[in-house]
C-alpha cells in the first residue's frame, strides 16, 4: 500500500483474558504467538509500533521494547489506548485489540482518513461503538485521561467526550474477538482452510 503512514499502531496487549483462562496475546498462531501474527499483518503500514500491556510479561520477550506500560492499570483498553497517545510520535494513533486478528490494513486505512478533523474515528457495528480498534489524534488524549481519573473506565463512554466520525457499514466479522478457548481454535481452523 505504499509508504508507511505518518501515524502509530498500537496493540492492546492488556487484558484481563478471564474467559480465555490465559493470556490472549501469547495464545499460538501460525508458529508465533498472536500478538505477533496481528503486528505481523499490519505494521508495516505505521512508522512506528506500540504495544500496551499492564506488564511486559504480557507479550513475548521479542516485542518487549514496544512496549507502553498502562498509566491506569486495570482500567481496561482506556487505559492502553492513554498510554499509547503518551508515547505516540505521531499525531494519529491507531489502536486494534490483539484479539481482533480478522482486522485487515485496509480498515486501518479507512480509519487514518476518516480521522482528519477530528478526535477519533471509531467503527460502529449493529450501533455499538468498536474503540478498541479505532483511530485517535492527540487532540482525544485530555478527554480520555480525565475520563479515566474519574474513574470512567468504560471506552464507549469516554467517547461522548470526543468529536467523533463514525464509520458505518463495517463487516462485522473484522471485529469478532477471541474470548475463549473456542473462539481461539474456530480462528485456527479458518487458516488452516484453502483459500
Amino acid at each position: 500500500m505504499g509508504a508507511p503512514a505518518t501515524a502509530t499502531l498500537l496493540i492492546l496487549a492488556g487484558g484481563d483474558s478471564r474467559r480465555m483462562g490465559r493470556t490472549k496475546a501469547l495464545l499460538p498462531v501460525a508458529g508465533t504467538t498472536l500478538v505477533e501474527w496481528v503486528l505481523g499483518r499490519l505494521a508495516g503500514e505505521f512508522e512506528q509500533v506500540l504495544v500496551a500491556a499492564r506488564t511486559e510479561e504480557e507479550v513475548p520477550a521479542v516485542l518487549r521494547r514496544l512496549v507502553v506500560r498502562d498509566l491506569h492499570v486495570g482500567a481496561g483498553p482506556l487505559a492502553g489506548i492513554e498510554a499509547g497517545l503518551a508515547a505516540a510520535r505521531h499525531p494519529v494513533l491507531v489502536a486494534v485489540a490483539c484479539d481482533m486478528p480478522r482486522v485487515d490494513r485496509r480498515l486501518l486505512h479507512r480509519l487514518l482518513a476518516a480521522s482528519e478533523g477530528v478526535d477519533a474515528a471509531v467503527p460502529r457495528v449493529g450501533g455499538r461503538p468498536e474503540p478498541a480498534c479505532a483511530a485517535y489524534r492527540q487532540s482525544a488524549a485530555g478527554p480520555l485521561a480525565a475520563a479515566l481519573a474519574a474513574g470512567r473506565l468504560k471506552a464507549a463512554d469516554a467517547l461522548t467526550e470526543l468529536r467523533v466520525r463514525w464509520l458505518d457499514g463495517e463487516d462485522p466479522a473484522l471485529f469478532a474477538n477471541l474470548n475463549t478457548p473456542a473462539d481461539h481454535r474456530d480462528f485456527l481452523a479458518t487458516l488452516d482452510r484453502p483459500r
